[in-house]
This record gives structure tokens, C-alpha cells and sequence, in this order.
């Protein structure tokens, strides 16, 4: 009985030795970082291609294009999959599903709705592929495997429309309000599974090359650059005369992906091995023109990014653009929530507040911030209304998509600055109007 007990005893802590590195391997309390950034990525990168495709839309997709109904349910590969194409009978639904699709990659590309516009995009993507299977090649299956890992993971958490919105929503009731930085065991899993996913694909690359003798003695970049698919005489030439730069190409591609799947996963290595990664899809993309493969790659590789890399930068970037107070009308409602929607784009929290009639700014007097809004910069000087704005766009990333309006001279005069005048003199009047509507939801929602 001893004996027994002893032996249950090891069993459980070999057990729970096993659980407890199981956890540690995939369920890391992990940032969404890396995920947004490829999410962000491979949202454009969707947008764009099927753009692209709009003009060859029914030369793609209809039976009078490439790929008749008939014969795409015949494909040798079509034994399990499914399109949505299958099912329409009229040009319109086509073209209405299309341009439904197409919002969906913008959305997914600023990160709106994203916790169903991400299965929008996988089973699109697949209806795509399944319906024309001369289009798709590996890009397309590796970006299919990505989508996937992202219908399950907490995108939308930063760097999105969805966090901006939730950060507004706090600050609406307190302009100093701040969310936490949101972390998830199932966000790192997702994570872990992109990563395993990206180092296979290079691993099986690697070996598959080396059977080859081309590879093997060092001739493949001349090789692929001299074929007629990629031909280009300047590149040709180059090699012609320097051969050995072909050579040293080659070798390289190979240690590459060789060394990634192993030396990725060491703190030390990670960023030599990642730039590798990056600048050898680079070369794919420059010099083969495979532009649309590299770039799927490259948001693969994205999960291998560390968020305090991320942070650093942020802090960097922070200490280099100095501080920024921005001088508020307190009991100005409009103003409040002018500001709480400005700040919500404020990601690193670069912009300073303060309200004036509890706080008055020893640089600005109180007559003037009763006229406009004042942003004083870190040399002390002050700045009002729409100038205050406009040096605060550049300088704060969440920012930068308004900055045609605030520097595009001609926007910025006919536009820019009337309306901000226009909003300036009838605050009172639209603050006003802002809680009369608020009260009136209210009321409402209390009847309900």
C-alpha cells in the first residue's frame, strides 16, 4: 500500500508537471497586440486584392467567366467546401455581396464590429475560393489559416474603432478615465497558434528545398531570376557579373528557413530572426513580384512581435513629441465630449487636460479659454482653437487619418476653419442641444 500511494503520488506530479506546462506553452496571459497589428494588415491587404477584382467580377466568378457552376462543383479539390456563390441565381446578389464584402475588410481593417466581421470575412474568403479554384494558390490557404485563428481571438481590443469607442464611453463620464490594458489566456493561445503555424510553413519550405540540387550547389536564384515567369535583364546582368551574389543568396534563403523555426523562439534571437523573416518576403516581393504572398507572410510573422517592443516605441515616440495640455471649458457638455472623443484616439496617452474652471492654467487666462480651446506646448507657448488641434493631429498616431483636414491647405481654409469658428461661437447652443437629446434618450429609455 505505501508503494501504491507513492506511485499515485509521482503519477499526479507528473500530471500536473505536464498540465502545468501545457499552460505555460499555450495559454500565457498575452496582449492583443500582435494579432491587431496583423489584423490591420491583412484587413488592407483583403480590401485591396478584391477591389482589384471588382472590373473581372463575373469574368471570375459567373458561369459565363473562367469557372461555370457545373464545373466547379466537378473540381477535384471541391470535395468538401462550400460557397455562398453556389447558391446565387442573379448578377445583383453577386454584386451586392461583393460590395458587402468589401466594407467588411475596411472594417476589419480599423477594427469595427470586429467580433462578427471577422467571420464575414473567413467564410467570404472561402466562398471566393471554392467558387473559382483556378485563382487561389498557398498564399491563399495560409491566409484562409489565419482568418481562421482570428475568428476565435480577441481582436478588437486595441488599436480599433471598437477600443475607441469603449474608451470614449468612460471618459464621457470622467475625462481622466482610463481602460486597463487588455489581456487573455485565449489571446495568447491565438497567438501561439499563428506562430507554430508560421514556423512550420518555413521549417517544410526549408527541407523541401534541399532536395534539390539547384539549392544544393547554390545556382536556384539564378535560376528562378533567369526563368521567362521572372525574368528581368537588370537583375540578370547583376548575376552574370557577380555571380557569387547568387550563390550567397541562396545559401542565405536556405539558413533562414532552417534557423527561423528554432532560433524564433529565444528572447535573444527573436528580433535577428524576424528582421530575417521579414527582409527575405521583402526580396520575394521585390524581386519576384510576389507581392501578395509576401505580404500575408509578413502579417503572419507579426505574431512573433513582442508588445513591450510595442511600448518602447510608444514611450520613444511620447519623449520625442513633448507634452501637450490641452485647456477645456468644463461645464461646456459639448466640450467635454468634443475632448472625450479626441482623447479616446490618445492611445498613449500623450495629451494632458485641464479643465480651467478648476484648474486655471498659469499660461493661459481664463477670458481667453471661455473664447476657445488652448493647447500649450511644451516650450510654454499656447495655442488656440484651430491651431491648438492641428498641432496635436500629427504628433498623436490615433490621430493621423485627420490630418487632410487639418494640412490639406485647401480643406483646412474652406473647411477647417470655418466650422471650427461656426462650433466655437454656438458651443453654448449645442451643448444645449446635446443634453436636451440625452435627456430626452433617457427618458425614453425609462418609459421602455
Amino acid at each position: 500500500m505505501p508503494r501504491l500511494a507513492a506511485l499515485t503520488g509521482l503519477s499526479r506530479q507528473s500530471l500536473a508537471a505536464l498540465y502545468d506546462a501545457w499552460c505555460r506553452l499555450w495559454f500565457q496571459n498575452a496582449s492583443t497586440m500582435p494579432l491587431e497589428i496583423a489584423r490591420m494588415g491583412i484587413g488592407a491587404l483583403l480590401l485591396i486584392h478584391y477591389a482589384w477584382a471588382t472590373p473581372r467580377l463575373f469574368e471570375f466568378f459567373t458561369d459565363a467567366g473562367w469557372m461555370p457552376l457545373s464545373l466547379a462543383l466537378q473540381w477535384p479539390l471541391n470535395y468538401s467546401g462550400q460557397s455562398i456563390f453556389y447558391y446565387f441565381t442573379a448578377p445583383w446578389q453577386l454584386i451586392a455581396f461583393h460590395i458587402f464584402f468589401l466594407l467588411c475588410c475596411a472594417a476589419f481593417m480599423v477594427g469595427w464590429r470586429t467580433s462578427w466581421v471577422k467571420w464575414v470575412l473567413y467564410l467570404g474568403k472561402l466562398s471566393y475560393d471554392y467558387r473559382n479554384q483556378v485563382l487561389p494558390y498557398g498564399a491563399d490557404i495560409v491566409l484562409c489559416c489565419l482568418l481562421l485563428i482570428f475568428c476565435f481571438a480577441p481582436v478588437g481590443r486595441a488599436m480599433s474603432l471598437d477600443h475607441v469607442r469603449a474608451v470614449r464611453a468612460a471618459k464621457r463620464g470622467n475625462l481622466e478615465a482610463t481602460l486597463p490594458p487588455y489581456t487573455s489566456p485565449w489571446a495568447g493561445a491565438c497567438i501561439r497558434l499563428m506562430q507554430i503555424q508560421m514556423a512550420v510553413l518555413f521549417f517544410y519550405t526549408g527541407v523541401s528545398k534541399i532536395k534539390w540540387d539547384v539549392w544544393r550547389n547554390g545556382d536556384a536564384i539564378w535560376t528562378v531570376l533567369s526563368a521567362s515567369d521572372y525574368y528581368n535583364g537588370f537583375y540578370v546582368d547583376i548575376l552574370a557579373n557577380h555571380y557569387w551574389i547568387g550563390v550567397v543568396a541562396t545559401y542565405a534563403t536556405l539558413l533562414i528557413e532552417l534557423a527561423f523555426p528554432f532560433l524564433i523562439w529565444q528572447r535573444s534571437t527573436r528580433p535577428y530572426m524576424l528582421a530575417a523573416a521579414i527582409f527575405l518576403h521583402l526580396q520575394f516581393a521585390i524581386f519576384l513580384a510576389l507581392i501578395y504572398f509576401s505580404f500575408v507572410m509578413i502579417m503572419g510573422h507579426m505574431s512573433f512581435v513582442r508588445p513591450e517592443w510595442l511600448r518602447r516605441l510608444g514611450a520613444w515616440w511620447k519623449r520625442k513629441m513633448g507634452d501637450m495640455e490641452m485647456i477645456y471649458d468644463g461645464r461646456c457638455g459639448f466640450c467635454v465630449r468634443s475632448l472625450a472623443w479626441l482623447l479616446a484616439f490618445d492611445g498613449l496617452g500623450q495629451i494632458k487636460i485641464r479643465d480651467f474652471r478648476s484648474n486655471p492654467s498659469p499660461v493661459v487666462s481664463d477670458a481667453q479659454v471661455e473664447k476657445a480651446l488652448y493647447t500649450v506646448l511644451p516650450d510654454g507657448r499656447a495655442l488656440p482653437g484651430f491651431e491648438a488641434y492641428r498641432y496635436v493631429v500629427p504628433r498623436v498616431p490615433g490621430l493621423w487619418w485627420l490630418v487632410p483636414f487639418f494640412y490639406v491647405p485647401v480643406v483646412s481654409r474652406l473647411f477647417g476653419h470655418p466650422i471650427y469658428n461656426w462650433v466655437a461661437a454656438n458651443r453654448s447652443r449645442l451643448s444645449a442641444m446635446s443634453s436636451d437629446a440625452s435627456a430626452q434618450l433617457s427618458d425614453d429609455q425609462v418609459k421602455f
